[in-house]
């Protein structure tokens, strides 16, 4: 699958090691890379030999190569000589021209054919077996690599021919780690390959004869007509490193290749953590060797996702939709990581390029895809969260002092950079703040009964269920006093700030939008939310003999609709973003929490003649009329999430789409033409450098670049499919 352009970065990325292969967009923008958030700006060259073999006075070798590198002009030789005499002053590398190139993308593969050169990346979609004390079972699936094949057809020379792969990293050389060839220090075993330090590889997995390492300068420094020895391949001082193939004559070949990253030791802080894959292997050179020796078996078994009967159903997509899925899911394990601590698991999904440690406002989007391939992680998160990232607060009327009974509530997140925060602290929210890096203490309580609901609905954890049910109780009071410090003032919204703000205000997950969507109090999108919580909240209850409590769960969400319905304008069929303010801007997350009871078995309550039914036609007309151009749709046909920004949120649309469409059913006459708005934000000229992005300002990515979150467009490939049994209440 593949949009219009096809030169855009993707990541591939081992699972849960926080490490990517980043390749696509033009010049040097991809490279290999660990616990970074953003490419890595390394020249990648692919390339196959031109011409005949070079002759003594002659030129030098000539490579056509794809275009994932820039032109060398690299001086670092004149550290050493004082002077650029000697540097090579032509380029043994020539592009093959766009129109040469073909690619093809999908869920584990990425493939590159030029001419009689064929580039695959195979990385893993693959389920974690829950981590027990003992690592082995995970051996296959947790591997820090990622795998590619050269594969060239020498099949109509008579003459043997060479072509190269390897990565230069264009960082000063004083700051960052050698390269060294790996055969050297491994103590007799056969490996043919090239690392930076102890933390990257790239190793010859097959037909190890026919390959040689190789370091430089650049790589027109190696193949210089001065240089044209392979005695002078073993060169250290460059950052240059290579894989050389030589394929004989009337010959095919395919070379496979291990990507192998390596971190060692402790690499948080706050909490000491390593990554798991540190208990199965040693060291760089420890990854390097398993992964030639089960090359074949895992590139075979990586070439197929894990529940690929669900995976499957994206070939019921159009091709725009098809290309996000496939872009978000590749994103989204470039930012995971897969730790332990003291034999225990800790998973953490990292913010992209803010690189915030399991945002308690992205757990929620992420659980509809964890709860596919690894159901186990949602309960980890969850249990780090009130274990250590939980606290209980105060809340206070706007413009008053006077504090009531507050009640449990989470963290934005649990650190940053691989630091993780005291308890019950985290590193974004700050006081006396009513906009960007204020407390969302609310809706990260709504998140938390969220995914705890998605999770039970799908797993059926019974014990984790019953050892949970006072922190479902805790979470019902607080939401609650959230309301109104006495039930007469019940409105099933947030009408009250926490106490922590001191003073400021309480944001939302749409931190960057204006207050239409940022403003938590009487906000008709979280109003969904708490809505959605009190149906789930009312199951959970009644499945524990709860009966009190389920009852007025369930008065709490009919009152959340009916004072959401009263605001609706029957003039111009809008909800306005603000229950109070008639005159706020038109937002279409009014309908995001109507997925909740969707995948967490309250299906229910969206009967539209059922209960809700005056709430879900409001909800419906209010789409119908939001989604046109000069509201909430962008001339270029793009979704426009609130009708007073130009910040559009590539993950919230995808969501709001499977709402809009699919549970309201409005009509999809304009959902082509958006999807390729869509695909456009993702590819457009410069756009395509940060891989999958999320925040899209006017089409253009300007935050929440490198990101994990599109994931939540596993739910175009529809929640009953995926294993969310529906269970009415």
């Amino acid at each position: 699958m593949i949009p219009p352009t096809k030169f855009f970065n993707a990541h591939h990325s081992p699972v849960g090691a926080f490490a990517s292969f980043t390749l696509g967009a033009k010049g040097p923008s991809g490279g290999m890379a660990q616990m970074v958030g953003r490419p890595p700006n390394h020249n990648v060259y692919v390339g196959i030999q031109k011409g005949p073999a070079p002759i003594a006075g002659g030129p030098g070798w000539k490579f056509q190569a794809l275009p994932f590198y820039a032109t060398e002009g690299d001086d670092i030789m004149a550290n050493y000589t004082g002077s650029v005499e000697g540097l090579p002053t032509t380029s043994c590398l020539e592009q093959f021209h766009s129109d040469e190139i073909s690619r093809e993308y999908d869920l584990t593969t990425d493939s590159w054919k030029a001419g009689d050169l064929e580039f695959t990346v195979i990385s893993p979609l693959k389920s974690i077996p829950e981590y027990k004390g003992d690592a082995t079972s995970l051996r296959d699936v947790i591997l820090p690599a990622v795998f590619a094949e050269l594969s060239i057809d020498n099949s109509q020379s008579d003459e043997p021919r060479r072509a190269i792969f390897g990565v230069h990293n264009l960082s000063d050389s004083r700051n960052i780690s050698p390269v060294h060839h790996l055969g050297e220090e491994s103590s007799g075993e056969s490996l043919v390959g090239i690392a930076s330090g102890r933390e990257t590889a790239l190793v010859a997995c097959a037909h190890t004869d026919e390959v040689r390492s190789a370091g430089g300068f650049t790589i027109d420094h190696i193949f210089a007509p001065k240089n044209n020895t392979e005695d002078n391949w073993r060169f250290g001082l460059g950052q240059c490193a290579l894989l050389v193939f030589e394929v004989p004559a009337r010959a095919k070949r395919c070379y496979p290749i291990a990507l192998c990253f390596y971190a060692q030791g402790i690499i948080t802080t706050g909490l000491e953590a390593s990554f798991l894959y540190t208990e199965l292997w040693k060291d760089i050179h420890d990854v390097a060797k398993y992964a030639t020796e089960n090359h074949s078996s895992l590139i075979q078994s990586w070439r197929t996702p894990d529940q690929a009967e669900i995976f499957a159903r994206s070939a019921n997509l159009t091709p725009d939709q098809k290309f996000q899925f496939i872009h978000a899911i590749h994103s989204y394990f470039g930012s995971t990581e897969l730790l332990v601590r003291n034999k225990e698991a800790i998973w953490v999904v990292n913010e992209g390029e803010y690189r915030m440690m399991n945002t308690c406002d992205l757990m929620l989007d992420h659980a509809f895809f964890e709860c596919v391939l690894n159901p186990w992680v949602v309960r980890n998160i969850l249990d780090l969260f009130y274990v250590r990232y939980s606290y209980v607060d105060q809340v206070v009327r706007p413009g008053s002092s006077e504090t009531f009974t507050g009640g449990l509530s989470f963290c934005h997140d649990m650190g940053m950079g691989n630091a993780f925060t005291p308890k019950g602290t985290s590193s974004y929210e700050c006081v006396k703040l009513d906009d960007c890096f204020s407390f969302m203490t609310s809706e990260e309580l709504t998140n938390w009964i969220l995914t705890a609901a998605v999770y039970l609905n799908f797993t059926r954890d019974s014990a984790w269920a019953e050892k949970n049910l006072h922190v479902f109780k805790d979470c019902f009071t607080s939401l609650l006093n959230r309301d109104s410090p006495t039930e007469d003032g019940y409105s099933g919204l947030v009408q009250l700030e926490s106490s922590r703000t001191k003073g400021g205000a309480e944001i939302t997950t749409y931190d960057a939008l204006d207050t239409a969507l940022a403003q938590t109090r009487r906000s008709a999108y979280i109003g969904s939310k708490t809505w959605a919580c009190y149906l789930v909240l009312e199951k959970i209850f009644l499945t524990h003999g709860l009966a009190a409590e389920a009852a007025l769960a369930c008065t709490q969400a009919e009152r959340a609709a009916d004072t959401i319905v009263k605001a609706f304008n029957t003039e111009t069929s809008l909800l306005p973003s603000l229950i109070d303010d008639p005159n706020s801007p038109t937002i279409i997350p009014v309908v995001e929490g109507l997925i909740y009871p969707f995948v967490a078995g309250r299906k229910d309550a969206l009967d539209l003649n059922g209960k809700f039914a005056k709430y879900l036609a409001v909800l419906k007309k209010h789409c119908e009329a939001a989604l046109t151009k000069g509201i909430c749709v962008f001339d270029d046909n793009g979704w426009k999430l609130s009708a007073g920004s130009i910040n559009s949120w590539l993950s919230k649309i995808y969501l709001n789409q499977y709402v809009v469409y699919n549970i309201l059913g409005v009509s999809q006459d304009g959902r082509a033409v958006a999807d390729i708005a869509h695909v456009g934000w993702l590819t457009n000229g410069e756009n395509g450098y940060w891989a999958w992005s999320d925040q899209m300002y006017g089409g253009i990515p300007k935050g929440s670049l490198y990101y994990p979150r599109g994931v939540t467009s596993i739910l175009w490939v529809e929640p009953e499919a995926q294993g969310y049994a529906i269970v009415e209440a």
